[in-house]
């Protein structure tokens, strides 16, 4: 029981190496306790037998810790308490820092002011703008925050039932108004989660105080090097990345950013094709060998931006990423009788469709699902326009491979009969056997057209507006003889939740497009 910042003591578990000290020492901090939290962690010991002590402290509230569990907040003073204890300790040589998702938080957050005894950090999957993982374009990304709410929630005793694994929590979800799924199915109120999906705005001053503004803060004041790892369909990919590119030149000179194939439990996603390279990259080695290298071989860290192309097979090494000003770009329109062509002779005339917000487009495959775990990553999909208000675009087949590398970009012509209206797009792979997988989604709304990180805008009904949204960095190489497909929509539940619905009472609204 090792005392926090406060006077509190926190369960902190220690496997030592039995040969003489000192020795190097890796540490992460928890509010995760799978399989209880005795002598059961099998790569702490691994690291022990080869020399190197391995700490796991459980955060204030949970798994045997003192204190109450308060999501976030009370991470910088108690995981700098902890590594302060340890750089104090006799047996103690030096440090590294490690994490994913949640625990990879417990390090960023203290990762400014750590002491000389720490000599690096290796963090997996957490972005340092929770804004950008809470948030798409003003749309709340509910499938990871409220499931993870109530999954976390110390508050909730009783977790609710999941007799359908491809619609978990969906009756919570879909709730409205939403800032009143707590009280209502629980009876219990979740104030920090009531923060998180009424401060819709990136400007409101809630994303640019306390501990998100520490958090967002930290990257450029980092000293020691960092190996920074992403997935193309993790939720907190955009975060993470922009981790990696606020680092100092300095320190980016030593430090990596890996971003793989896979989502947030690192399973490779899709299931198809090639992919005879896409574990290449085997992180629990690979962060054991880069500790090792610099902790106990006391080896200088190298730079590397790594990244794997879906389709093609291949790890490509860059210089930064995602890529930026492209001079080879490809530029597809949507066209008449639902076809994506190369050239604006054949736009579309006006099409549209009614959407009625109490009857979701359900996810389909996506890059920010977690929760929905049948659901997240990229899956196969329904057929064209499976829906009245899903309209699909398909081009003709392609000649040769289309490496697509970086943000894609899709531009609407949009008008609504409501003061508010959500638009999303999915692009797809359709291969030669007509089976089609999701590539990237993006979602956007009247209220915050082409000010993804703005306040929400006033929209005058019936008005026509251009809408551009940029999807998250990608790198997928379509096949030859693919087609590419373009589902417009107005919802991509829960991937996304419509934030003017969702904390509303939600309305029949009908639009054109």
């Amino acid at each position: 029981m090792v005392e926090a910042g406060d006077g509190l003591k926190l369960k902190t578990c220690i496997y030592k190496p039995t040969i003489e000290g000192p020795w190097p020492v890796v540490i992460t901090r928890t509010p995760y306790v799978y399989g209880g939290t005795g002598d059961t962690n099998e790569i702490g010991r691994g690291y022990a037998r080869r020399g190197i002590a391995y700490i796991t402290q459980y955060c204030r509230g949970k798994g045997g810790s003192e204190g109450v569990y308060e999501p976030n907040v009370n991470e910088r003073v108690d995981g700098m308490a902890l590594v302060n204890w340890v750089a104090s300790q006799p047996w103690c040589k030096n440090i590294g820092l490690f994490g994913e998702s949640y625990t990879a938080l417990t390090a960023w957050i203290i990762a400014d002011i750590v002491p000389d005894k720490v000599k690096g950090i290796f963090l997996h999957h957490y972005g340092v703008d929770r804004y950008l993982s809470a948030y798409s374009y003003g749309q709340f990304r509910q499938d990871i925050l409220t499931a993870w709410a109530i999954d976390n929630a110390e508050e909730i005793t009783q977790k609710p039932a999941k007799p359908d694994i491809t619609k978990v929590y969906h009756e919570q979800m879909a709730y409205m108004p939403q800032k009143e799924m707590d009280t209502h199915f629980f009876g219990v109120e979740l104030p920090w989660y009531r923060d998180w999906i009424t401060h819709t705005d990136y400007t409101d001053p809630y994303w640019h105080q306390g501990v998100w503004e520490t958090l967002r803060s930290i990257p450029p004041k980092i000293k020691v090097p960092i190996v920074v790892v992403a997935g193309h369909f993790d939720h907190h990919q955009e975060g993470t990345i922009l981790g990696y590119n606020l680092l100092p030149d300095d320190t980016k000179a030593k430090s990596q950013l890996i971003v793989g194939a896979w989502n947030h439990s690192h399973v490779i996603t899709p299931m198809i094709g090639k992919q005879d390279h896409a574990m290449d990259v085997n992180l629990t080695t690979l962060q054991f060998n880069w500790f090792y290298d610099l902790l106990l071989k006391e080896e200088t860290s190298k730079s590397a931006v790594k990244v794997y192309a879906i389709g093609e097979d291949k790890w490509h090494d860059l210089n930064s990423w995602p890529l930026q000003n492209s001079v080879d770009q490809k530029v597809y329109y949507l066209a008449s009788a639902n076809k994506l062509a190369e050239t604006s002779l054949f736009a579309a005339s006006q099409v549209g469709y009614a959407f009625n917000p109490l009857n979701p487009v359900l996810s389909v495959g996506g890059e920010t699902l977690f929760n929905s775990s049948t659901r997240r990553g990229s899956q196969l999909q329904p057929a064209p326009s499976y829906r009245d208000d899903v309209i699909s675009f398909v081009s003709e087949p392609l000649s040769a491979p289309l490496l697509l590398a970086g943000k894609v970009k899709v531009v609407l012509n949009v008008s609504s009969d409501c003061d508010d209206t959500a638009f999303t797009y999915k692009i797809s792979e359709v291969f030669a056997d007509g089976s089609t997988y999701n590539i990237r989604t993006g979602i956007t709304s009247l209220g915050f057209r082409n000010q993804p990180l703005g306040a929400r805008q006033a929209y005058v009904p019936g008005s026509k507006v251009k809408l551009q949204v940029e999807s998250l960095p990608i790198m997928w190489q379509l096949q030859p003889v693919s087609c590419i497909r373009v589902d417009i929509s107005s919802s991509d539940f829960p991937n996304t939740a419509y934030t003017a619905t969702m904390l509303a009472c939600g309305q029949s609204k009908v639009k054109r497009a």
